[in-house]
């Protein structure tokens, strides 16, 4: 580290190589940078297209580079401008610095939040990075990164997306006394808030937990919200509010949004028709699409006349609706509108009792209110419980799988099955240490699971991979 005061970030001058935790939390960032890049996101050149950029690659000289800046910035303890130049062969083809943060994930969200940094790491034209990370000795890290393209030469890596025009879904931004006009004022990457967790938040005492795995410990972040199964029926995932995904069987991990801010809890977890990953609602309706989910939209920082409470897929995959407590109907994708609750009441009519599940069906779509009351748009209708006495109030349902038939769950775990949605079982009438939130399908056994807010989960006819 150098003095305060000194001047001279570049590398002639002395500093540390880096520890292998700064290493490892310079190499997670990477991998943060390479996801958003795979992502399908706008072409600033073509505003109706999208497009995946190709990986960086960490090149040694530029992150040598980067790392004497980086050690510059936590001896200054500053964001202040470093002064100094950069070698010409290892020149500033774009530059981001950050910090002080406390682990990657945050460092990661506060880039992307900003467009000139975003600019930087989504720019077409780099193909190397150098990451260079200093940790403190208060424990908070001090990011610098570099980007370059095949030949170092210079080149605004940030400039093409801060300049070009775009079709605005938002209101110009100011930034460092520059307004850019047209630059979207929500993140530009598939995904909500653009965090894409690699399976280690790196901190200044290493990982919170290994590389590329998933969390050990048991969910205890918040209640357990929903649950979602494979399609080959081998396992499930379980989600809770602080959107921490929980997998077990042959239930792939595939990130999730535990340790992110997030503006609304999560409601549930969707598995994508192959498995290969899930999305991830919140009552806000932000949508956290990982794995193969595609992210299609949400109404996260919309006005909602009442929460979201669930989203079901398309049949491939390529859509989704959301729904809302008051039966609003929100279609993104390939998911076609067929109309919404609000839309067959009577003008200045209410529901009686809440909407709380959608599922897809053939033609369409169902959705169930607490009282067991069933809505169908499309879809054929095959019975509901509106109407007759229910011990507790329905939680959730799901359509069986050729979608003829569909399942409704109540928190006290009473099951009531329509179509042909087959009876195996219920927790009705048992003691049960919390409430039943939700239900998934065996898809080849035709049983079925259902999860409390505790965690635990309940097998009927179908096989047991644990519980939360």
């Amino acid at each position: 580290m150098w003095p305060a005061g000194t001047d001279c970030p570049s590398t002639s001058c002395p500093y540390g190589a880096p520890t292998s935790t700064e290493q490892g939390f310079a190499d997670d960032d990477l991998a943060r940078i390479n996801l958003e890049r795979t992502a399908p996101q706008r072409d600033y050149t073509d505003s109706g297209a999208t497009v995946s950029l190709p990986d960086l690659t960490m090149d040694p000289a530029l992150q040598e580079t980067a790392q004497a800046a980086a050690e510059y910035l936590a001896a200054q303890q500053t964001l202040m401008d470093y002064g100094g130049t950069f070698p010409d062969n290892e020149v500033n083809t774009g530059a981001n610095a950050g910090g002080p943060a406390l682990d990657s994930a945050v460092m990661h969200e506060a880039f992307m939040e900003s467009p000139g940094h975003a600019g930087a790491e989504l720019a077409a034209a780099p193909d190397f990075a150098g990451i260079g990370v200093a940790c403190d000795a208060s424990g908070r890290a001090w990011v610098i990164e570099l980007f370059a393209n095949a030949d170092m030469t210079a080149w605004d890596a940030g400039q093409e997306r801060m300049t070009a025009e775009l079709a605005s879904n938002g209101v110009p931004q100011t930034e460092n006394g520059q307004t850019f006009t047209g630059f979207p004022t929500q993140p530009i990457v598939a995904g909500e808030n653009n965090v894409y967790a690699t399976g280690s938040d790196w901190t200044c005492s290493g990982p919170r937990y290994a590389p590329g795995s998933a969390p050990t410990s048991p969910l205890a972040s918040g209640l357990v919200t929903g649950i979602a199964s494979t399609p080959d029926g081998g396992g499930y995932w379980t989600v809770d509010a602080f959107g921490e995904v929980d997998v077990h069987g042959d239930a792939g991990f595939h990130r999730s949004m535990a340790g992110h801010y997030l503006a609304a809890p999560v409601d549930h977890i969707v598995a994508t028709p192959d498995g290969g990953g899930y999305w991830l609602v919140a009552s806000d309706g932000g949508v956290f699409a990982f794995g193969d989910a595609g992210f299609f939209g949400s109404m996260g920082g919309r006005p909602l006349s009442a929460p979201v409470v669930d989203l079901a897929p398309t049949p491939d995959g390529g859509g989704y609706w959301l729904v809302g407590s008051d039966g609003g109907v929100f279609a993104f994708g390939d998911a076609r509108f067929l109309g919404s609750v609000p839309g067959v009441l009577p003008p200045g009519e209410a529901l009686d009792q809440p909407v709380n599940g959608v599922t897809a069906a053939v033609g369409g779509y169902r959705l169930v209110a607490s009282d067991g009351g069933i809505f169908s748009f499309g879809a054929p209708f095959y019975g509901s419980m509106g109407g007759q006495f229910l011990a507790a109030p329905v939680v959730g349902m799901a359509s069986s799988a050729d979608g003829l038939g569909y399942w409704m769950v109540a928190s006290d775990g009473g099951i009531f099955c329509y179509g042909d949605a087959q009876f195996h079982g219920s927790m009705g009438g048992q003691f049960l240490a919390a409430r039943m939130v939700g239900m998934a399908p065996d898809p080849v056994t035709g049983g079925y699971w259902l999860v409390g807010a505790d965690g635990g989960v309940f097998a009927f006819d179908a096989p047991f991979h644990g519980s939360s």
